[in-house]
């Protein structure tokens, strides 16, 4: 199954991310999922997003304190979530419950996957991601539908998610 065939497909735990029906393969590329987060507004391309899922209570990690973060089972997989704070360097007690978890890979051939809670989806644009110079989760921020929309690396987001985890278990020894 084509990974655009794989993101069309509804499965029972989750929605899977709408898939770009018209033109070229690269026009799928050219779209960017949007989201809050603590009331910003944020954009992953759409590339980068396996699934859109229903979010599901963590299940700790014995070596991973839980305000770190933990997994979930995805379709039988365990997928590890990382908290919102971690992530967006947001304050977790003002956060509503998220509404959505998405399931990221750093690049759009990738295996490897992270949870994102999420607080909502707000929708799908157009528009290409941005990489990020000097390593900030935010690679730029535009314009999108009258608001002012912060474009995340998914490299970095990934990335931000090993140094959480990394943090959390101190060092090793």
């Amino acid at each position: 199954m084509s990974a655009s065939e794989a993101r069309s497909e509804p499965k029972a735990s989750g929605v899977r991310a709408p898939a770009w029906s018209g033109g070229p393969a690269q026009a799928f590329e050219e779209r960017l999922l949007t989201f809050e987060v603590g009331g910003s507004l944020y954009a992953l391309p759409i590339a980068n997003v396996i699934e859109v899922a229903e979010v599901e209570e963590l299940a700790c990690i014995p070596t991973l304190p839980a305000s770190a973060g933990g997994v979930v089972n995805l379709h039988g997989d365990a997928l590890p979530v990382i908290r919102r704070a971690e992530l967006f360097g947001v304050v977790e007690a003002r956060l509503p419950a998220p509404a959505h978890l998405l399931v990221v890979a750093g690049r759009p051939d990738q295996v490897a996957r992270l949870g994102v809670p999420v607080d909502r989806i707000t929708g799908l644009v157009d528009g290409s991601g941005a990489a990020s110079r000097g390593g900030e989760l935010v690679a730029e921020r535009r314009p999108i539908g009258g608001r002012v929309v912060g474009i995340v690396d998914p490299r970095v987001l990934v990335a931000r998610a090993r140094e959480a985890i990394d943090r959390a278990l101190g060092p090793s020894e």
